[in-house]
């Protein structure tokens, strides 16, 4: 008789079970849920710098090795348009950079990832800069710390000095050198000058594709040189081109023979310091 009372009460338990689980199925499916959605900003997790140098002896490169493919497993292509340097990717690079100074990838890729994807220029300015304590000499970090300070940051200054060092790196085969002479006559040098800098290193290059490219800016700096001078009825003003061929008039106006390119470059964007 008590088994059979409580074989009921098992029976009725059961029933309100089924009933309250289709009750709460049928709410489920009738009404939309609320989406929530968190970013990789706020759920990510940052470790203390001081912690894992406690915790880490003897182990500091296989934790950067596993924080470093956790940071990459996680990264997320959102932008991050604060200056605070609160950055999770920028915090995990730099923590790495704590742990194992000479992890050379963590510096290159990270800054790399920072100023292209994230759009966190301060933050990969940062991790560049420390990256080249310890490589100074790197080709590839100062060239992408330099591009990043002038032509995204607009850091004349700083881009300029990083990119004049390596414009005789031999990695560069002579590439950087008319991109540097054009960075400095956007700085506000004068032409004169730069026609000067560009002769000198036409005339000591070996590299003959070089030679050709630096062949061209000569002309249009020389042709830019002499039609303002030419132009505004100046003194000794030349009245050929660096190939030797006379300017010519056109509509009281002199020209070269050939249309040029004017000597100049744009920059890519101007962001608010």
């Amino acid at each position: 008789m008590i088994s059979s009372k409580a074989g009921n009460k098992n029976l009725i338990v059961f029933l309100l079970a089924i009933s309250f689980y289709g009750a709460a199925l049928s709410l489920h499916r009738r009404f939309e849920r609320p989406f929530l959605k968190i970013t990789a900003q706020d759920s990510s997790i940052n470790f203390n710098e001081d912690l894992l140098r406690i915790f880490s002896t003897g182990n500091k490169k296989l934790i950067s090795d596993l924080i470093w493919v956790q940071t990459l497993l996680e990264s997320d292509l959102e932008h991050y348009n604060k200056a605070d340097m609160g950055n999770w990717m920028f915090l995990r690079f730099m923590t790495i950079s704590v742990l194992d100074p000479l992890f050379y990838e963590n510096y290159l890729y990270g800054g790399l990832y920072l100023s292209i994807v994230k759009d966190d220029l301060k933050g990969a300015a940062a991790l560049y800069e420390k990256g080249m304590v310890h490589y100074p000499n790197d080709y590839n970090l100062i060239y992408n710390a330099g591009f990043n300070y002038y032509f995204e940051l607009g850091d004349v200054e700083n881009g300029l000095r990083l990119l004049d060092q390596i414009k005789d790196h031999p990695k560069s085969k002579g590439r950087i050198i008319s991109v540097v002479n054009k960075l400095k006559r956007a700085n506000g040098m004068e032409l004169e000058d730069i026609y000067e800098l560009v002769l000198l290193h036409y005339e000591t290059t070996k590299d003959e594709s070089l030679k050709l490219r630096l062949e061209d800016d000569l002309y249009s700096i020389r042709a830019e040189i002499d039609l303002k001078c030419l132009n505004q009825n100046g003194s000794n003003c030349s009245k050929k081109d660096s190939r030797g061929d006379f300017y010519v008039q056109r509509k009281n106006l002199y020209t070269t023979r050939e249309p040029f390119v004017q000597y100049e470059i744009k920059k890519k964007k101007t962001l608010e310091k």
